[in-house]
Order: C-alpha cells, then sequence, then structure tokens
C-alpha cells in the first residue's frame, strides 16, 4: 500500500528568507544606488517565488518544507496550498508597488533610519503569515510583521505618528498576548500546535465546548488584526499619519493578514466548531461595513476617508467568511483580491493628489484640467470600492450578497444574516456618497488660487497608474479569478487533503515519556 508523503519542496521559505536576506544587507552602510537596487531586487525575487508557488499548488498539491528536517507535528513546517499562495502573490504584488513609490518619493530622514531594512522585514512577516504551518509560529509571524510596523509608525517622532503609533502598538500588543494565551489552551487541550495535527485532534475528540471556546478567543485576535469594529479603532487615524507607500502597504495588506487567519482557522483548523465564532463574525462584519461607510462620509481629508474605507471592506470580507457556505466562502476569496488591489490604487492617487496640492483636503476642486488620467483612474477605483457595475467590486459585492440571501432562505437561518445583507447594501450606496464626495470636492468644478498646483514627476504617478490597470483587469479576468476561488473554497473545505499532505497517512504516534528505570539503561550503557 502505497502512504501519502509531504512534498517536501523549498519554495515556501523561500520568500521569507529573501526578505530577510534583503532586509539584514540594508542594514550596511552601502551607497543609496546599492540600497535601492538590493531593495528591489529583494521585493522583485519575493513576486517570484510567489508566483512559483502559485503554479506549484495550481493542481492542488500542498508543498511542504520542513525545516530543520524536522517532520510535522514535531518540526516546524511551512506550508503553501492554493489559499496561502493566493495570499503571497497579492502581498507580494502590492510590495513591488509600495517599495516603488517609496524609493521615488525619496525621504532622506527615514532612509537614514532604515525605512528600507524596515520594510524588507515587513514583508517577510507578512509572507511568514501566509505560509506558516502552525498556530505558533503565526504568533512569530505576527511579531516579526508588527515589530518591524511598529518601527515605520513611529519613524519621523511628529506629533500624530507617535499618538496614533501608541494606539496602534497597545492594541496590537494586547492582541498578541491573547494569542499566546490561546496557544497555550489549545496545546494544553489538543497537545498540539500544528495546523493539520491540531484539525487531526479536534476531529478525532468532537465537537467540544472547550475547542469552541479557543476559537472564539482566536476569532478576538484576528479581529483585532485586520481590524473589525470595534477593535480596530485605531486603524482611522494611524494609517493616515504613516508616508504614503507604508500607509498603502499597511491599508493594502496588513488587514488581509486578520482576514486570512480567520479563513484558515475556521476553515482548516477547527471546521466542526466553528458555530459561535460564525455567529461573531457575522455580527462583527455588519455593523463594521456601516461603521467604515458612515466614518468615510464624515471625513474630509484623503487618506482619513480611505482608512474608513479599508474597515468596511475588512466587514464585506467578515461577512462572507462568517456565512461559511462554500458560494460565500468562493465570493469572499474573490473580494479579497479586489479589496486589495483598489486599497492599493486608492492610497496611491491619494498620494499624488496629496502631493499635486500641497494638501491632505480633498475641497480644492478643478484638478481634473491637470491630471485627467489621474481623474479616471480615481473614477475607476471608487466605483469598483462602491461596487457598480460593470467593475469587479460589484461582481464580488453581487456574489456575497446573493450567497447572503440565499443562506437567509436556508431552514433554521439566523435573522442576523439578512440584517447583514442589508448592512452590505447600505454600506455600498453610503460608500458610493463618499467617493463621488471626493470627486467633486478635488477634482470637478473650477480650480481658484488656492490651493497651488504641484507638478508630480510622471515616476510617481506611474505606480498609482498601474495598479489602477491591475483594478481594470479584475474585471476583465473576473471568470478565471472566479473559478480559481472555487477550487479554494473545495481545498479548505477539505481539510482532509491537507492533513495528508501535511502529516502523510500514517497516524502520528507520540512516544510516551520515559521512566526512571529507561534513563538509568540508556546511563549505562553509555
Amino acid at each position: 500500500m502505497n502512504m501519502a508523503v509531504p512534498v517536501i519542496s523549498f519554495l515556501p521559505m523561500a520568500p521569507v528568507l529573501t526578505a530577510m536576506a534583503a532586509a539584514l544587507l540594508l542594514l550596511f552602510p552601502l551607497r543609496r544606488s546599492l540600497k535601492v537596487g538590493v531593495a528591489l531586487a529583494g521585493a522583485l525575487l519575493i513576486l517570484l517565488f510567489a508566483v512559483l508557488l502559485v503554479a506549484g499548488t495550481a493542481d492542488g498539491m500542498v508543498l511542504v518544507h520542513q525545516v530543520g528536517g524536522w517532520a510535522a507535528p514535531f518540526g516546524i513546517v511551512l506550508t503553501a496550498d492554493r489559499l496561502s499562495s493566493y495570499m503571497s502573490l497579492l502581498a507580494a504584488v502590492v510590495g513591488v508597488f509600495a517599495l516603488w513609490f517609496m524609493l521615488e518619493d525619496r525621504d532622506r530622514v527615514r532612509e537614514q533610519y532604515h525605512s528600507l531594512a524596515l520594510m524588507q522585514f515587513l514583508f517577510a512577516g507578512v509572507q511568514l503569515s501566509f505560509l506558516t504551518g502552525d498556530l505558533f509560529n503565526l504568533f512569530v509571524a505576527f511579531e516579526v510583521m508588527l515589530v518591524a510596523s511598529y518601527a515605520l509608525a513611529v519613524l519621523g517622532s511628529t506629533r500624530e505618528q507617535l499618538r496614533e503609533g501608541f494606539r496602534y502598538i497597545v492594541m496590537n500588543l494586547a492582541a498578541s498576548a491573547l494569542l499566546v494565551t490561546a496557544c497555550g489552551l489549545a496545546y494544553g487541550t489538543l497537545g498540539t500546535l500544528n495546523f493539520a495535527h491540531l484539525a487531526q485532534r479536534s476531529a478525532e475528540l468532537g465537537p467540544r465546548g472547550t475547542v469552541a471556546a479557543i476559537g472564539v478567543l482566536l476569532m478576538l485576535v484576528f479581529a483585532a488584526k485586520g481590524a473589525l469594529f470595534p477593535l480596530g479603532f485605531w486603524l482611522p487615524g494611524t494609517y493616515p499619519a504613516l508616508p504614503p507607500a507604508v500607509s498603502a502597504f499597511f491599508a493594502a495588506v496588513l488587514t488581509k493578514v486578520g482576514v486570512y487567519a480567520l479563513i484558515r482557522v475556521f476553515t482548516t483548523v477547527f471546521p466542526a466548531d466553528n458555530a459561535l465564532p460564525q455567529t461573531f463574525l457575522l455580527a462583527l462584519g455588519a455593523a463594521t461595513m456601516l461603521f467604515g461607510a458612515l466614518g468615510a462620509v464624515s471625513q474630509r481629508e484623503w487618506r482619513r476617508i480611505l482608512s474608513f474605507t479599508v474597515m468596511g471592506s475588512v466587514g464585506y470580507l467578515a461577512f462572507g467568511v462568517g456565512l461559511g457556505t462554500p458560494d460565500a466562502l468562493r465570493a469572499a476569496l474573490v473580494y479579497l483580491a479586489v479589496s486589495v488591489l483598489v486599497t492599493l490604487a486608492l492610497f496611491l492617487i491619494a498620494a499624488v493628489a496629496e502631493k499635486a496640492s500641497g494638501t491632505s483636503l480633498v475641497r480644492v476642486r478643478g484638478f481634473v484640467d491637470y491630471m485627467p488620467l489621474l481623474a479616471a483612474c480615481f473614477l475607476l477605483c471608487a466605483l469598483t470600492l462602491a461596487g457598480l457595475p460593470p467593475t469587479a467590486g460589484f461582481i464580488a459585492k453581487y456574489a456575497l450578497i446573493r450567497s447572503g440571501l440565499a443562506a437567509a432562505g436556508l431552514a433554521g437561518a439566523s435573522p442576523l444574516v439578512l440584517v447583514a445583507v442589508v448592512s452590505a447594501l447600505l454600506s455600498s450606496l453610503i460608500t458610493l456618497y463618499a467617493m463621488i464626495d471626493i470627486w467633486r470636492g478635488f477634482f470637478w468644478g473650477k480650480h481658484g488660487v488656492w490651493p497651488p498646483v504641484y507638478r508630480v514627476p510622471m515616476s510617481q504617478k506611474l505606480p498609482a497608474y498601474l495598479a489602477s490597470a491591475l483594478v481594470a483587469l479584475l474585471a476583465i479576468f473576473a471568470g478565471p479569478i472566479f473559478g480559481s476561488a472555487s477550487l479554494m473554497s473545495s481545498e479548505l473545505r477539505d481539510n482532509a487533503h491537507y492533513i495528508r499532505a501535511v502529516l502523510g497517512d500514517k497516524p502520528v504516534v507520540i512516544p510516551p515519556a520515559p521512566d526512571g528505570s529507561e534513563i538509568q539503561k540508556k546511563d549505562a550503557a553509555h
């Protein structure tokens, strides 16, 4: 009988090691031209390895890297399936654009204090978060990511940065403490922290209140990381205080790390104990969608408006994951790509608009005459964010809402499902109003004597244009993206495949602790 064995590959480790190596090189006192080359090479190599991961897992294969040669569940393993490869690719694309804009928008002071190296450390933490195969190393990945983000958040030491950075740090430290607690409870209850072994052990034990409680605790941790209401109070003030390139990466990727962890834990690890966490997710998702949309309407600065829309998009993702149906999960995975890329494009557009006007305010009018292409890119991204046809945002939101209506029609469905559907529809309308308000305030009308119009080099506008082109391509290739999301959804629902790919077909045998007589025999033999 042929036993299934893990497919051992170095690829899951490659993006992490590349980012770490680039970060360490950038700490040396090199000329700026060399630092630029190292930083760009690191980001592009991460993108290349992410593409190879997507290609390597396209047929459903799960790639496993055993650190130090120690097999799971006893050793540290990095795993890449369709979902983690998909997230790795999205993060790598955003990393290239954010770094490109950072290099063009040169900040000598921050570069002097190793902002380029910190970005690479941030890339390493994000990639490790998506590719790790156990719960404790997910905590380690979060800490690598968050230490770099803490430094980037306060680098520059303005009053606003320090105030908002303090909130960001305190909230994430509290979430990290809860995650360590959850790791301890999971190990004490199930005897392991490896994702595949946790799934196997929880299936053997059956539904248990203790496991459900661990699931709720993990849900709260990842909801805080993903900035779900009310745990995301830190986000709207933090992102506008950051440098433009850093805020673009934070907004597009960091909240999605929490969403990825929610999907991983409640599909792969604890699929039988997720009823209570999913109910919480539905409630938090419904509240976050409305809070994000209403918050966007209340603001008058570019990145403050967009920061609230980031929260709203996380609410839609929580809505899809909370529904828990195959169609809802597929729609959430499609919307994940839309949210990442449209957020990246909008934050880059905002950075160019702030440079052109010399102010963060959107009430300046008439800039469509000076930057018609930027105005067109903003309009495309605004319609995508609001979910109007024929954009990719409409396609993804339509699929989410249709899944919600289908779930609401099932026997025994909670009224909360219908509340979440109504919240999703209202949030889209309010977000559309907020985006139209930006268009009317910044681009439309006749420009007056204030503010002056500053020239922005094409090298700084080009990342925004190309990121907007990626948003347009999402609508053109919606069919293949939905097909890929369907495969991911099916794979996530069949966690037996993931377990076999990581642990093999042989049962995991944990040897008993040696007693005193055995130790004495070994000592005598030596």
